[in-house]
């Protein structure tokens, strides 16, 4: 389980599931939060998992999810109606403890039926296979295999990704990614190598362009809430390119929606 792994496979699942537009706010405002938990050590002074739990307070969580206290307790049922969380209140006192499942498992509604039909041509697959080898193995054959297993032992050592999930980078260049694939679910999934130049067209954004998290953030919103800008803003490198574009319309529109307000209430 991971930030983009929950993201991906929550997105997939909700023609089937058919959430309202609460309950996936809810959702992802837990999926963000847990991402942020994950900075910190557990008690025992271990690093925290996926699977552990994690205790956001009421506040925090109308705040991440726009809902009040009351649409979070109703779209937190729902969620675990579904299968994708769990959550366990601790009295008025304490902040209640959520856990987001996980939604890529075999006990999961969505792949259920993905892995069955896998597993029955994997079987067949093994079958055929067998029925293929030869009895009788030559020497060669047998020391290529013993030196297959040495090489299988040994610990491969690869090298950590320039920018972790934890970061803002990474974190900023995945939140327009689940963006797209939410407006566009058969979009395709970023390689690790992606994810790494999306990160680091982020960092040049705050570092030589000066763009706060903050401001990359609102822009990301607003750009993927767009009808026409949503279509064409498919990666941070475009971001970048159009960043003061989007951030004068992004202006101008909020403007539009204060002066309308007033009208309504003059």
């Amino acid at each position: 389980m991971n930030y983009l792994s929950i993201s991906i496979n929550f997105a997939r699942q909700i023609p089937m599931l058919n959430p309202t537009t609460g309950e996936i706010a809810l959702f992802h405002a837990l999926l963000d939060l847990k991402n942020i938990d994950m900075n910190f050590k557990d008690k025992t002074g271990k690093r925290k998992s996926w699977a552990d739990g994690f205790d956001p307070t009421s506040a925090t969580l109308q705040l991440y999810s726009g809902l009040s206290a009351n649409g979070i307790v109703k779209a937190r049922e729902k969620l675990k109606a579904l299968g994708l969380i769990d959550f366990k209140s601790r009295g008025r006192r304490k902040s209640t403890v959520y856990k987001l499942l996980d939604l890529s498992s075999d006990k999961s509604a969505f792949n259920s039926s993905v892995n069955s039909s896998d597993n029955s041509s994997d079987i067949s697959g093994d079958n055929s296979s067998d029925n293929s080898v030869p009895l009788n193995k030559t020497k060669q054959d047998e020391t290529k295999q013993d030196n297959n297993s040495e090489k299988s032992e040994t610990p491969s050592h690869k090298p950590k990704p320039k920018f972790m999930p934890e970061s803002v980078e990474y974190q900023l260049a995945m939140r327009l990614f689940k963006w797209i694939y939410y407006n566009n679910p058969k979009h395709l999934a970023l390689t690790n190598k992606q994810e790494q130049q999306w990160a680091d067209n982020i960092r040049l954004m705050i570092q030589r362009d000066h763009r706060s998290p903050q401001e990359i953030k609102s822009v990301i919103d607003w750009c993927q809430s767009n009808n026409f800008w949503k279509t064409n803003i498919l990666s941070t490198a475009k971001l970048r390119k159009q960043f003061d574009t989007l951030t004068i319309q992004m202006d101008n529109d909020s403007g539009t929606k204060r002066s309308n307000k007033k009208r309504v209430y003059s």
